[in-house]
């Protein structure tokens, strides 16, 4: 008997954008997973993928210890039908229906991100909501296509598949059932044979229960595996109050008890407890499908390195060789400089001497130590980030000059800049902070840049 691998559906404070929603942090959420000794998560919130970069760097973390451990990057869309916007749309039939993604590599991330792109651009306001909705051509135009990146799964009771089989509870309609399979077979032929799942969720209440009943029946008769997952809003069960009062906090009273009594993080057992209609084999074909998914999605970086342009900079007249040394033993730093093979970095050597030739307030010990010391934190910075700090100065010295070129007021000093000489020296601020009275720190502008 196998345990629970984990959830393919959970929420973080990312999908509180619209509505509160969830109190699961990105961090919160993968620490309990690895705790309950799950070998997978899903991070996938409301319409937007502003997690990912969080959820990646922590991922790392997590990864050194539980290398056997991932993270599926997903998203829970909202599927409408083809041309809603506010002006058309009516209450009485239009309903944004909650549907799951799952990136199975860079190319499904890719569509993920296209399709979240295309639902935002529509984007309107709604009873106080912002509405995002994904059109079924969407799906059709960016998925279709090229298939075999993403992974769909059916959702939660607000889906589409759930809406036809609860009319199908309510009216006993035979109909509504024959619908549901054949809304499965559309999504099939959308996204490709063994990339859709069936979504049973854990709940006593009669609506999952008649739900997941049905989808068990769908599985058979058209082949299609299942998986179980617990749409997870907060952590643990005794997190629930907090949730509510969360909730609660915002547009008034939320009915919250009953709707959100089991989407939090499970162990094996509380998840078995949930299906007593279970045979032991339809439990371990639910655990084997959510493994599967967990084998066919691969672990990819979306981070990039930091690529900051080179614009035409100042024409400046550089020092003779030999002239270099009385500059270096001043500011030793900047030997650093002088011997890199990045252009800008040989670039700013002319343009801080050339600055503190036309500024006599800098020609002096003081002025020499505060210079080195913000040509240090700039070789640093540059070296932890994987960019070169002085291309930025050099770049905004000449948008400096543009500004001053076109007639418009350029203020003194901006932010954190103020405490950094070297920008001074450049031109791109006209304090001195070493002749003010008020200190200020050199570390606030690479602290800020560096961020």
């Amino acid at each position: 008997m196998s345990k629970y691998p984990g959830s393919l559906h959970n929420h973080s404070h990312f999908s509180n954008q619209t509505l509160r929603d969830c109190i699961n942090t990105v961090e919160s959420l993968m620490d309990l997973a690895v705790e309950l000794g799950h070998e997978c998560v899903a991070l996938t919130d409301h319409e937007t993928i502003s997690g990912y970069i969080k959820a990646e760097k922590y991922y790392k973390k997590i990864k050194e210890k539980n290398p056997d451990f991932k993270l599926i990057r997903g998203n829970e869309i909202y599927l409408t039908r083809n041309g809603l916007t506010a002006k058309n749309y009516d209450r009485t039939k239009d309903r944004y229906f909650h549907f799951i993604l799952l990136a199975k590599d860079l190319e499904g991330y890719k569509q993920i991100c296209q399709l979240s792109t295309r639902a935002w651009q529509r984007s309107y306001m709604s009873r106080r909501q912002r509405r995002r909705p994904t059109y079924y051509q969407d799906l059709k135009d960016i998925v279709k296509p090229n298939q075999g990146h993403l992974i769909a799964s059916s959702a939660c009771l607000g889906s589409q598949l759930d809406k036809f089989l609860l009319q199908y509870m309510d009216t006993d309609d035979v109909d509504y059932y024959v619908t549901a399979k054949k809304w499965c077979q559309y999504i099939v032929d959308i996204f490709g044979e063994g990339n859709f799942y069936l979504e049973l969720q854990p709940s006593n209440s009669k609506e999952q229960v008649f739900v997941n009943k049905c989808l068990l029946m769908i599985a058979e008769d058209l082949g299609l595996p299942y998986i179980i997952t617990t749409d997870s809003h907060y952590g643990r069960p005794e997190d629930a109050p907090i949730h509510e009062a969360f909730l609660n906090a915002q547009d008034g009273d939320r009915e919250v008890k009953s709707f959100y009594a089991t989407t939090y993080m499970m162990k094996d057992e509380e998840i078995r407890s949930f299906f007593p209609y279970l045979s032991e084999q339809q439990i371990e074909a639910a655990y084997a499908s959510i493994r599967e998914i967990k084998d066919k999605c691969e672990d990819f970086s979306i981070l990039k390195p930091l690529k900051i342009p080179s614009l035409p900079w100042r024409k400046f007249n550089y020092m003779a060789p030999e002239d270099l040394p009385y500059y270096i033993n001043l500011m030793p730093a900047l030997d650093k400089f002088v011997h890199s093979h990045y252009a800008s970095d040989n670039v700013l050597v002319a343009a801080l001497i050339d600055g503190i030739i036309k500024h006599p307030d800098l020609q002096n010990k003081e002025a020499y130590a505060a210079l080195n010391e913000c040509l240090e934190m700039t070789w640093e910075s540059s070296q932890v980030n994987n960019a070169q700090w002085s291309a930025y100065f050099l770049n905004l010295q000449k948008i400096i000059d543009e500004c001053w070129n076109a007639g418009t007021l350029v203020m003194p000093a901006r932010g954190s800049g103020m405490g950094f000489v070297l920008l001074y020296a450049l031109d791109i601020i006209q304090i001195n902070c070493l002749r003010e009275k008020t200190r200020t720190y050199p570390w606030r502008l690479t602290d800020s840049i560096a961020s």
